[in-house]
């Protein structure tokens, strides 16, 4: 009995020690999501702006001149990219829409990222449908606390924080670059 005891205990112990790079990539994914409910006490522009992970949105936002739009009353709701979002497009794109020529698309790139009013998660549901600043609608969907925006064109975004509370607006950062093609 006691040599099938350790046999059992060894098997065990295997099978822990398989499972601790399964556990170990579950807890880096779950550290990835940042708490919700985050309040700035600072407008869009000035959070961003002391944000570590949205550089390249702030970057984009003066450049396309946004950014004095960001510090009006709002409200607004803000779908924000972040950066490890924008590294994943080709760096040429980037470049593209940081030039004089580019800003009429930037523009269009980053207003499809905003809505007007002020959504938090609480007041968003599956299959809801919001309206961007280009017009366009953006699909929500929710299953508990999981949200992904989803664009036009079937791009879907998840949400890695939400409620990122303004003083004109509620921004949610996001792990995807909607519209990416913008025509």
């Amino acid at each position: 009995m006691k040599p099938l005891k350790i046999l059992l205990t060894a098997c065990m112990s295997g099978m822990l020690l398989a499972t601790i790079p399964v556990l170990a990539q579950i807890t880096s994914e779950a550290a990835m999501l940042k708490p919700p409910g985050v309040k700035t006490g600072k407008n869009l522009a000035l959070s961003l702006a002391s944000s570590p992970d949205h550089t390249t949105l702030l970057k984009l936002l003066k450049a396309s001149g946004l950014d004095k739009q960001a510090v009006k009353p709002g409200p607004y709701t803000v779908f924000a990219p972040t950066d490890a979002a924008f590294s994943v497009l080709p760096e040429r794109d980037l470049e593209e829409l940081l030039l004089p020529s580019g800003k009429p698309k930037l523009i269009k790139l980053l207003t499809y990222l905003i809505v007007n009013g002020n959504y938090t998660s609480d007041q968003l549901s599956d299959a809801q449908s919001l309206i961007n600043l280009t017009g366009q609608v953006l699909r929500i969907h929710k299953q508990g606390d999981d949200i992904t925006v989803e664009d036009g064109r079937g791009n879907v975004a998840i949400v890695v924080q939400r409620d990122i509370r303004t003083t004109n607006g509620v921004v949610y950062s996001i792990d995807k670059v909607l519209q990416q093609i913008v025509d």
